[in-house]
């Protein structure tokens, strides 16, 4: 009749609950286009969710405390409707209220003014208002001591990032920091964060690339640990060298800092 995977699918296309996602595969005998025309007739799916959202804008709020920091996208058709100042607006009221909650899920159920939960008002855009499909697609959060962000102007990317004590100039570093991670994407805070796995395909790379070179062991040995070394410094966060000063690596940048946690969305 139908599969798990294409009520997952159903859910994510059309922003319905679960169990209207069940009812309408059942009713539509398990075709997923019209158990989407099923929901529209109910009420319960986005009046767009056949259309594709392939355009998004990254917007972050900070508290004013700045010790909890969240980073949304929110995608629609268009790249005309991301800078439409009605939707401006209205992702500004949604990273306002995303503040106060601790997940994608829970922002949608949260309560704004005149007891409308985010979903609602972002249906109430979809159906009235924008006439694009609207989504919801990440949510991030941090809680540290201090919490700084960066977004390109472009809206397309952000980062956020955790210090564990609020210093003196913290200001400035996070933000450096926090464009750092936009500009590299880094794959992880410290070594011990890459995968075994990964370490292990690049060595095999490595190696793959040195045979039949006629070297000696050591030499190869030395070769190895200098590309695996590459390998880190352009993608392990303290490790890189600052964008904007290549002579100075992060890890000294930050000096007695320790950077909690991270993320980033494009």
């Amino acid at each position: 009749m139908y599969k798990i995977s294409e009520i997952t699918k159903l859910r994510k296309s059309t922003n319905s609950g679960i169990k209207d996602c069940k009812k309408a595969m059942i009713e539509s005998n398990g075709n997923f286009e019209k158990a989407i025309d099923w929901l529209r007739k109910k009420g319960v799916a986005d009046a767009t969710s056949f259309k594709k959202t392939n355009e998004g804008f990254v917007i972050c709020k900070i508290n004013k405390k700045k010790t909890i920091g969240v980073l949304l996208k929110i995608s629609c058709e268009t790249d005309f409707v991301t800078k439409n100042s009605t939707f401006l607006k209205m992702a500004k009221i949604i990273a306002n209220n995303a503040i106060f909650c601790k997940s994608k899920d829970e922002l949608l159920l949260f309560k704004i003014k005149k007891n409308l939960s985010v979903k609602e008002m972002i249906n109430h855009h979809i159906n009235n208002i924008i006439k694009e499909q609207i989504k919801l697609i990440y949510f991030e959060r941090i809680q540290s001591e201090f919490v700084g962000y960066y977004v390109h102007h472009s809206h397309k990317i952000g980062s956020i990032v955790g210090f564990s004590k609020k210093i003196k100039g913290i200001e400035a570093i996070s933000k450096e920091i926090a464009m750092q991670i936009v500009a590299t994407n880094p794959i992880g805070l410290d070594k011990k964060d890459i995968p075994r796995d990964v370490i292990k395909r690049e060595k095999n790379i490595i190696i793959n690339n040195l045979l039949n070179k006629n070297k000696s062991i050591n030499l190869i040995k030395k070769i190895i640990i200098g590309k695996l070394n590459k390998f880190f410094n352009e993608n392990v966060l303290l490790d890189q060298n600052l964008i904007t000063d290549k002579k100075i690596y992060i890890k000294k940048f930050i000096k007695n800092l320790k950077i909690s946690s991270y993320k980033r969305i494009s």
